[in-house]
């Protein structure tokens, strides 16, 4: 699992969250509003209903003239008949307006239904009416009675200006509030998302170190008891499992490789004490030149088959001594010139002596024959193979130079993979395994180097081996770090 897939993960999480909790809080507040607006509202009617109560107090009809009594009242009901006569009206049963207070004489309240209805019927009603204001008066219509059992409708209003403000200024505020809401929610969302998720993330890492080099690390355990680290148990007992199945492999390889190097040394040695027999016909002479060459093959397959798997496994132990890099590419040039003469090619040298270092001998004798049997076999007589060694104070370079057949752009990425035989390998019909450039390449690694390519179709290959003078311990050697000439 990636950094980036947790980081999904982790944005997913905190979204699952965050899209309820905002639902949530979306409902909550729309149902707050309409409560508070609704007692708001409550509270008006009973307001607009007591100033009705105030003005009927006050207020005596005869014969369709209207007499206030307000001078008999004490100075609070006066001051309260004050405020509730600023939206007032007096209505016949015909419709016909008695007495309006100043603010409706401006204009005509509308008798709507629900007042026409309220003096048909005789039952109180609440509407809400336009103001000349532009705004909205609450209106409470009751019926009151004047001499001789008269009735009429008495309309009673309230301006609804300032509570209208009130809810606005509320709405506002819950408009205003509900983005900051969400923001701290989904905040606190992503970082819990991401404590939540910390542990994965180092399982993750601890994943990452494992590999056929780490094959005895494993995954951290929180020591919680919880989910994850039932997970990493899990996981934990199936890496075991894995190492235990690539142990037994190893093993195996091992004792093939081992059961089957005897009986190839001695099909090899009776077949050359054969070969030196002078009463031998020629055909039969062939024949068993063929046979060597294929004793020889088969025992260099074996040989690669252990030494791969062994690298494969991590299992390339070093036995590191203070070695002469020059006396040992020099031994190696020397020894494959004589093949090399056989079939028309040229093996030269350009060595730097006393190059000194920590290095596996044997092990690198095995790299170098590898790198040059390869230029043997795809350099065409007459060819030539130039073998450089060159040093500073930290690493030794090796190049190896042909004139052959050249590597094709599609197979340059993966001619190091193990078992991968070039396509021009396969058309020419050259005999080989795809192991040795994958051995040569981690013994290179084991030794903190590397091995590089550089081919052309046509015009030959170029391998370079980097290698450390001395011992590194911890981090692998980063090629980019050493200062040497272009591989090409």
């Amino acid at each position: 699992m990636s950094i980036q897939s947790i980081s999904g993960l982790r944005f997913r999480l905190a979204l699952k969250q965050t899209l309820p909790f905002a639902l949530l809080v979306s409902l909550l507040a729309w149902t707050a509003y309409s409560l508070v607006a609704r007692h708001i509202y409550n509270v008006v009617d009973d307001e607009v209903q007591d100033r009705s109560i105030a003005v009927r107090s006050m207020l005596q009809i005869r014969r369709n003239s209207v007499t206030w009594l307000k001078e008999q009242a004490d100075p609070e009901v006066r001051e309260r008949f004050e405020k509730s006569v600023r939206y007032y009206q007096l209505l016949d049963r015909q419709g016909k307006v008695v007495e309006s207070s100043g603010e409706l004489s401006a204009f005509t309240l509308p008798l709507s239904t629900t007042a026409r209805q309220s003096l048909e019927s005789g039952r109180p009603s609440y509407e809400t009416l336009p103001s000349n204001t532009g705004g909205r008066v609450r209106v409470y219509n009751s019926l009151v009675e004047g001499q001789q059992h008269t009735q009429y409708l008495m309309r009673v209003g309230l301006s609804l200006d300032d509570v209208d403000e009130t809810c606005r200024n509320i709405a506002l505020f819950i408009i205003a509030v509900f983005p900051v809401v969400i923001i701290l929610q989904a905040g606190s969302s992503w970082l819990t998302a991401r404590n939540a998720l910390r542990p994965l993330e180092q399982i993750n890492a601890a994943a990452k170190e494992i590999s056929l080099d780490h094959p005895d690390r494993r995954l951290p355990l929180t020591g919680k008891g919880d989910e994850l680290e039932q997970l990493s148990t899990t996981l934990n007992a199936m890496i075991a499992g894995f190492q235990a199945s690539f142990q037994q492999t190893s093993e195996f390889l091992r004792n093939l490789s081992h059961e089957l190097r005897q009986p190839l040394t001695v099909l090899r040695a009776e077949t050359e004490q054969a070969l030196r027999m002078g009463n031998l016909g020629e055909d039969y002479r062939k024949m068993l030149s063929k046979q060597l060459e294929h004793v020889e093959l088969l025992s260099r397959t074996v040989s690669c088959l252990l030494a791969s798997a062994q690298a494969e496994f991590s299992e390339i132990r070093l036995h590191r001594q203070t070695e002469d890099l020059y006396e040992l590419v020099k031994a190696a040039v020397d020894g494959m010139s004589v093949s090399a003469g056989e079939r028309g090619i040229q093996i030269i040298g350009n060595l730097q002596p006393e190059v000194m270092g920590e290095f596996d001998a044997g092990q690198l004798w095995r790299l170098l024959l590898n790198l040059l049997d390869n230029a043997i076999k795809f350099t065409p007589s007459p060819g030539r193979i130039d073998v450089s060694l060159t040093s500073d104070h930290e690493f030794a370079t090796i190049m190896v130079r042909d004139t052959g057949c050249g590597i094709s752009p599609d197979d340059l990425p993966r001619i190091f993979d193990r078992n991968f035989r070039a396509s021009s390998a396969i058309k020419s019909g050259i005999a080989g395994t795809g192991l040795g450039l994958h051995f040569a390449k981690s013994i290179a690694e084991s030794h903190g180097g590397c091995l590089e390519v550089a081919s052309k179709v046509g015009e030959g290959s170029c391998f370079r081996v980097i290698l450390p003078l001395h011992a590194y311990h911890g981090a692998d050697l980063v090629p980019e770090q050493h200062p040497s000439q272009s591989i090409n």
